[in-house]
């Protein structure tokens, strides 16, 4: 992330002198395409529009793919390992297992969002001499936690779902990237748009160059209420769930 970050950031730095060569060669894409891809060249006159470009692949889809990783291996890893009979037989619940593991998933999560925002932030404020929107760049990357929170939360509620606990990196990955691209191929084809509310990626709000832009209510409500199913169903199952060891 800090590495993809600073490139991006980078590549900014050489072409700001010389932005409009690159505007027109984006201008020769099709447009649906731009749509498709956030290539939103008239934003380009300042850091944070170049910004907003590359944000959807490093933070939704890296650090979602690292997020939707780590919750499906913090439940499986004790069968895997076969601790998992050991932690049951300890006088603990099966609530307490969940909520540990879980603080533990958040903590992780929190972490490497921040050290994206603070990247970022930095990397922003040096290519251009400070000349930036915190409060939008604060709130890109919390629209950013956020869908990693869901990914994390839909890989945890996967593994606590499963019979026996297996290793699912690749499908973990593919829920991301399959998510994503259909994300775009929906804004490919145009005609069918309400389909766009199926996928992850259309709850996060990119408008940060907008004077207006800021937390949507209908935004923030969906994630919470899909998040708060998913914490209360992983508490469900997994007080019915058999351990296999």
């Amino acid at each position: 992330v800090v590495l993809y970050t600073a490139l991006s950031l980078l590549i900014y730095s050489s072409l700001k002198e010389n932005i409009l060569k690159a505007t027109d060669f984006y201008d020769i894409m099709p447009e649906y395409f731009q749509v498709a891809f956030n290539f939103n060249i008239n934003q380009w006159d300042n850091v944070l529009g170049f910004y907003v470009t590359y944000f959807v692949y490093f933070v939704p889809i890296i650090t979602g793919c690292y997020s939707i990783i780590l919750g499906t291996r913090l439940l499986s890893k004790e069968e895997q390992n076969k601790t998992a009979e050991f932690l049951l037989s300890r006088p603990i619940s099966r609530n307490q297992i969940i909520s540990s593991k879980l603080f533990t998933f958040f903590v992780h999560i929190l972490v490497i969002n921040l050290l994206a925002f603070f990247t970022g932030l930095l990397g922003s404020g040096i290519v251009s001499d400070w000349d930036l929107n915190i409060k939008s760049l604060i709130i890109l990357h919390t629209y950013g936690c956020m869908i990693c929170l869901f990914f994390g939360l839909l890989g945890f509620f996967i593994t606590v779902i499963m019979k026996r606990a297996k290793a699912i990196t690749g499908i973990g990955i593919g829920i991301v990237l399959g998510t994503y691209f259909f994300d775009v191929m929906i804004r490919v084809f145009g005609e069918v748009q309400f389909l766009l509310y199926l996928t992850p990626f259309k709850y996060i709000n990119l408008n940060a160059h907008s004077p207006d832009y800021g937390f949507d209510a209908w935004r923030l409500i969906c994630f919470f209420c899909i998040s708060g199913l998913l914490i209360l169903l992983s508490y469900v199952f997994y007080r019915r769930k058999d351990i296999l060891v």
